[in-house]
């Protein structure tokens, strides 16, 4: 059974239609059924797959490689582009190398909104932001880590999902990670997350609360690096 429907593709098709650069959408699933010691059940892989699927299938911009981390290949994969668990996407323009800029967990829902501006801003839009933003994002002393925490009913997470994907894309120096806080509670213990979208930046170094504006957004990467505004 489809989870776009026919409406839904039909939108989603004209949306993709103007897309001008090649789009990659490199997807981590986890087949294995073992259960190990702090390692949590792929919940949703298979419908993340067969979501990505049917998106690719919308636009011949849009290109799919999938890897499964039970298999040797996978795991390989996984230590090269730093993935930690499955589902993880990475969004990129094809032909880069760029992997800081993903999801962990299916993007469904409210997220969905999310995925298709992200590959439009891949795809034609570009991030938009201001060449001295850019400039000071180059310029940080360390990488910054930002971990946006959503829920796929949440209305303004795709916001913060945006802003943090926007300075990934912008800069190597940022990485951007939508994380769907009920598909990982452990991760979202550990950060104490108790609302979304809830961004924690470095490991919880700094965080922001709620669907803040970019400003909010990189005075909190400038005391999560100690750089003086």
């Amino acid at each position: 059974m489809a989870l776009l429907g026919p409406k839904e593709q039909e939108i989603v098709r004209e949306r993709l239609a103007n897309l001008t650069r090649d789009v990659e959408m490199v997807l981590f699933t986890d087949s294995s059924t073992l259960i190990a010691p702090g390692k949590e059940p792929c919940l949703y892989c298979k419908e993340t797959k067969q979501l990505l699927e049917e998106l690719s299938a919308l636009s011949d911009k849009l290109h799919l490689v999938v890897y499964d981390l039970a298999t040797p290949e996978g795991k390989e994969k996984a230590e090269a582009y730093k993935v930690e668990a499955a589902p993880t996407l990475i969004l990129r323009e094809k032909g880069s190398e760029a992997i800081n800029l993903r999801y962990r967990g299916i993007p469904a829902g409210y997220e969905f909104a999310s995925l298709l501006e992200d590959i439009e801003m891949l795809g034609r839009d570009g991030h938009g932001l201001p060449e001295n933003v850019v400039q000071e994002l180059n310029d940080l002393p360390e990488e910054v880590v930002l971990q946006v925490f959503v829920t796929p009913t949440c209305p303004y997470c795709p916001q913060a999902v945006r802003t943090a994907h926007r300075l990934a894309y912008a800069s190597p120096k940022v990485w951007g990670e939508m994380i769907e806080a009920n598909e990982f509670p452990a991760l979202s213990d550990r950060y104490h997350i108790h609302g979304v979208p809830d961004t924690v930046i470095n490991h919880g170094k700094e965080r922001v609360l709620g669907a803040q504006p970019l400003s909010q957004f990189l005075q909190a990467i400038r005391k999560a690096v100690g750089v003086r505004a």
